[in-house]
């Protein structure tokens, strides 16, 4: 068996900001020295943090014989000596924690306060820190919760291997990193000696929202990773992710890069349901040009891959030696056998589409998740029907049409698709075949760039339009296209009389929040009354008040911050947590939820 080592050591003076990576450690019971001994804290003492003030990241810190040098982008860089703090007690709060700290300098809390956007103060913990905690009986700096963390490269490097973003060591904030390639060796370790200490470690550690910050770029990332990847795959029962294990030390002493981990005493790995979508092979056996730069690619599976019209395909490719994730609706239909289709068009800017376009030939094989998605018929949809699209919102159209068709059900269906030109026209001469073969069957297609000898519709969607289409008010509407296109037809649509529960869309881009206007809210909680707005969350929005609502993930994951909304409506994007909390009884997660009206919120 391999020999497992220490391969890197790092401490962050200041919590939330830039660490540095040392060779060597002393280990103190409180933590490694000059880790966590600094924090910034608002006027009444509470931590302030890379979770909501993600910027901070992006300050590097260096130790200096007497103090310590702050560097930060567009700023002079800050030296601080420890001889000319000005040493005042002040009450410091990490969590549920409240102990005494120590101020620092006017010129530390200046710049600091720069670089948050927000007055702050850079407070010391001193030599020893006295916040004492009752699990452990001693005492610990800054850090959240417990002294040390380590992670394993094998844990890492599984957790690249599965998410479609890379990811460092220096997301996670950990002080010791472990050798070797097994995932979550760590897991496994109940005792260990590195050098000269004995560590024990007391609990995995949960991660939140800070590990979604780039710390390049000192922004979160929208896509979630890494907790989104987690979450699959080191998620407990009620959503918390779990990833590298909490220490503490047993004694003093140094420690150093290279040093063996020995394992003193093993225990069972915490356990974890593996919930990652299951990954197909999908060989291309076809391609074909439906319109200009416009292309169906079908797709055998080895296994059958069940689906519904309208439903899309998450596919995954590989560009430029990074993994890269989209999803493609199917335009092929489930009642014409095994084979699959995705049709994709060419667009400017366009990553995914336009390497398929380019590179994806017959022979070559994609890896794709089952089908899924909510916008799609059902199987015994037989109502009068308008389907409606755009650009590359055919596809779904075009899969439910061949469905209806081969269902006999084209009894009282209109087609209509609004694109560029003629040579735009997707699936033109299958369309005028089922307009032939099926009486029911009405296509209309509008042109906004049509030529003179064009006798179709012409122009973007319009109430002219839709006065083609008979009986609008008493069909389903299924629509596609993109944003501005969708927003025009469901105004339209509701105009003309149809009932929105008749309506139902699907979009290529991401969902938003359903109030894209601002407007300003009353926000009441715990019947503390201020003024919000329909933008931000309502954690972010009780927090500027002055309100702290117990969190910890700030993502959706753990339902920490669980509120009960009294009065008022809120909206939340689809999080994990959602699942463990009682939505219809008025429970909402204060990370995530946004007002849409005034609300009264109590915790």
């Amino acid at each position: 068996m391999a020999t497992t080592t220490l391969s890197q050591i790092n401490v962050y003076p200041v919590k939330s900001v830039g660490g540095i990576t040392l060779s060597n450690a002393w280990v103190e019971k409180q933590g490694l020295m000059f880790d966590r001994r600094f924090m910034l804290a608002l006027s009444d003492g509470s931590m302030v943090t890379a979770r909501k003030y993600p910027q901070m990241v992006k300050v590097n810190s260096l130790l200096t014989p007497n103090g310590l040098r702050f560097t930060s982008p567009n700023q002079p860089p800050l030296t601080i000596r420890y001889s000319d703090f000005k040493m005042q007690p002040t009450p410091a709060t990490v969590w549920g924690d409240t102990f005494e700290a120590y101020t620092t300098t006017d010129e530390a809390d200046d710049w600091f306060s720069h670089v948050v956007g927000k007055k702050v103060e850079l407070l010391f913990s001193g030599e020893q820190s006295t916040r004492v905690r009752e699990k452990l009986g001693h005492n610990v700096s800054f850090a959240d919760g417990y002294p040390l963390l380590i992670i394993s490269q094998g844990s890492l490097d599984e957790l690249n291997r599965r998410s479609d973003e890379q990811h460092s060591m220096d997301q996670f904030r950990t002080n010791l990193v472990a050798s070797g390639s097994e995932p979550f060796i760590e897991d496994s370790w109940k005792r260990i000696r590195i050098g000269e200490v004995e560590f024990e470690a007391v609990k995995p550690c949960e991660r939140c929202i800070l590990t979604t910050v780039d710390v390049q770029s000192g922004k979160f990332r929208p896509s979630k990773e890494p907790l989104k990847t987690l979450s699959e795959f080191r998620a407990n029962e009620w959503g918390g992710v779990f990833f590298g294990q909490n220490l503490v030390a047993k004694n003093e002493g140094m420690i150093r890069a290279g040093d063996e981990i020995v394992v003193l005493e093993y225990k069972e790995k915490e356990f974890y349901q593996d919930n990652a979508p299951k990954v197909h092979a999908l060989k291309c056996v076809g391609r074909e040009e439906i319109a200009r730069d416009f292309i169906t690619f079908w797709l055998e599976s080895e296994k059958d891959l069940p689906y519904k019209p309208g439903q899309h395909l998450p596919i995954q490719v590989e560009i430029e030696g990074n993994a890269v994730s989209r999803r493609y609706t199917l335009s092929s239909s489930p009642s014409r056998g095994e084979t699959l289709a995705i049709s994709v068009k060419k667009i400017s800017g366009g990553r995914v589409s336009n390497w398929l376009a380019e590179h994806l030939q017959v022979g070559d094989v994609l890896r794709c998740e089952a089908p899924d998605g909510a916008f799609h018929l059902e199987e015994n949809h037989g109502k009068p029907t308008l389907l409606l699209s755009a650009g590359s919102g055919v596809t779904p159209m075009i899969s439910m049409l061949r469905y209806m068709a081969d269902k006999q059900r084209l009894n009282d269906v209109f087609f209509y698709h609004q694109c560029s030109t003629e040579a735009d026209i997707p699936y033109r001469e299958e369309l005028e075949q089922l307009s032939n073969l099926h009486a029911g069957l009405t296509v209309l297609i509008s042109l906004s760039q049509a030529p003179l000898d064009w006798f179709g519709l012409k122009g973007r969607l319009s109430a002219m339009h839709l006065k083609q289409i008979k009986n609008l008010a008493q069909r389903e509407v299924f629509v596609c296209g993109p944003d501005g296109f969708m927003q025009q037809a469901k105004t339209l649509l509701v105009q003309a009389g149809l009932d929105e529960a008749q309506y139902h869309q699907e979009a290529f881009t991401a969902g938003r929040v359903e109030n894209l206007v601002e407007k300003a809210l009353t926000v009441t909680i715990n019947s503390k009354v201020f003024e919000g707005d329909n933008q931000r969350s309502l954690l972010e929005q009780a927090e500027d008040a002055g309100i702290n609502i117990p969190n910890s993930c700030r993502a959706g994951l753990c339902g920490a911050c669980r509120v009960t909304v009294v009065d008022g409506k809120v909206t939340h994007p689809a999080v994990p947590a959602l699942e463990h909390i009682d939505v219809a009884g008025g429970e909402a997660l204060a990370c995530c939820a946004v007002p849409s009206s005034d609300v009264d919120i109590h915790y």
